[in-house]
């Protein structure tokens, strides 16, 4: 351990380091202040005395600003040999990771790998990369649209590496189809959506010929739920138990006919924990047969496998209105709970309002209960951790890939039509700017 010694520079001399991310409040600003002026300033400046990198302030900026503003001409330094600027910068994150607040944006500039390392949780660094860094402009049913069934490259069996994620043409209630989907890997979490199903190429017939691709929205044949074999759930959900960790939570949405189907299938493999209500009010659904109800909800059951700790088109005049989604929430084993502080943006409760501004993002149009990544966010968060990764049986639109990619958690997608895999790859290539890998 070297000796330190305590010594006076004159403050000109200092030079403060343009990457400090630690910033100030008033209140900070005035305590400081007024201990120097009872005390004078009694902790040294840390500063680099490496020849190339001498003077350069590694910790102590507040300080240094506040001996500044008080007019002093010198402080108390100790200098240390440190040529290695990362080296020099490792040591400022950690001199400061726990006193004051960071400056965010400049926080972005360092590896997130080398931040976790320093000691920041995973719910600092889902605070330091927010989603906005990453805005999406991927317009659901235009993609659709344009896309011609006759060419889809993908075919079923296809696999794609997504830079550490996953998407899979196959079938979920299959088992040798989920196991190669997941190779070695275990899930730390399911969230998903089963298929309300929509049967995009056997339309009515227009002009002699069936409908292709998804065509005008009143020539789409849609399918009810009851169409979905009756061991469906069963099979689905036994396929996720066999790959998922022992610590593993899983929040499913279901139409709420099928919930107690649903829910008992789900308590065959996960501990219940609640219910989440997705308020949909201003969606607007253009097919309904007689006696059914428009819906304007969906449900999520939540569940776990152990005990974990908790912190707490126009619809017809004679048609009544759901106008909320629901969701399943279980768990197994002890899996990762991020619990309320004071002040978190993070509080998932019961109930999600999200009113939708458009049709796609309404949990209708083409792909019928696509979810707006708005109201996946927040139970990722609190459910998972940066690195942890996410089953998605039934891809869809690709929404939860989208929301792990954006707090950096793995996803491994199952979507069985190859044209919904296609727009799935599509939308995650146009994210990231990169191109999925065929590994199969």
């Amino acid at each position: 351990m070297p000796n330190l010694n305590i010594v006076y520079v004159p403050l000109k001399d200092l030079k403060p380091a343009a990457y400090n991310p630690r910033r100030w409040n008033n209140s900070q600003i005035e305590s400081l202040t007024e201990s120097i002026k009872r005390f004078g300033l009694v902790d040294p400046v840390i500063a680099n005395g490496a020849m190339e990198r001498k003077n350069i302030v590694i910790g102590g900026h507040f300080r240094l600003k506040v001996a500044k503003d008080l007019g002093l001409t010198e402080v108390p330094v100790v200098y240390l040999n440190i040529p290695d600027v990362e080296k020099e910068k490792e040591l400022n994150i950690r001199l400061n990771k726990n006193l004051g607040e960071f400056d965010l944006e400049l926080l972005k500039s360092f590896e997130e790998a080398f931040l976790k390392d320093v000691g920041f949780s995973s719910a600092e660094l889902d605070e330091i990369f927010n989603v906005e860094s990453m805005p999406e402009k991927f317009d659901l049913k235009k993609e659709l649209e344009k896309l011609n069934i006759q060419k889809v490259s993908v075919q079923k069996g296809d696999v794609y590496e997504l830079d550490g994620s996953r998407l899979m043409c196959g079938d979920s209630t299959i088992e040798k189809d989920v196991l190669k989907l997941m190779g070695r890997e275990k899930a730390d979490m399911c969230f998903t959506d089963s298929p309300y199903i929509l049967d995009y190429l056997h339309g009515k017939k227009r002009h002699g010929k069936a409908t292709e691709g998804f065509g005008l929205k009143r020539d789409r044949r849609y399918l009810e739920t009851e169409s979905i074999p009756d061991d469906f759930t069963e099979k689905w959900m036994t396929n996720v138990a066999k790959v998922q960790k022992p610590d593993f939570s899983i929040i499913a949405f279901e139409h709420p006919k099928n919930l107690r189907l649903f829910w008992n299938e789900l308590e065959k493999h996960w501990k219940y924990r609640g219910t989440i209500i997705w308020h949909v009010p201003n969606r607007v659904q253009g097919f309904s047969g007689k006696y059914k109800l428009f819906n304007k909800f969906d449900i999520a059951l939540v569940g776990t496998s152990s005990n974990v700790t908790v912190n707490d088109a126009p619809e017809s005049d004679d048609l009544l209105q759901n106008e909320y989604e629901t969701a399943l929430f279980a768990t197994s084993g002890k899996p990762h709970w991020q619990g309320y502080k004071k002040g978190s943006a993070v509080c998932p409760s019961d109930f999600v309002e999200h009113v939708a501004s458009d049709e796609k993002n309404s949990g209708q149009g083409i792909v019928f209960g696509t979810k707006p990544i708005q109201i996946l966010l927040p139970y990722i968060k609190i459910l998972t951790r940066r690195g942890d990764l996410i089953i998605e049986p039934f891809g869809g639109s690709g929404s939860t890939l989208i929301a792990a990619l954006k707090l950096g958690r793995r996803c491994f997608v199952m979507e069985k039509v190859p044209a919904y895999t296609e727009v799935i790859k599509a939308r995650w290539e146009k994210l990231t700017g990169k191109k999925a890998r065929k590994i199969n």
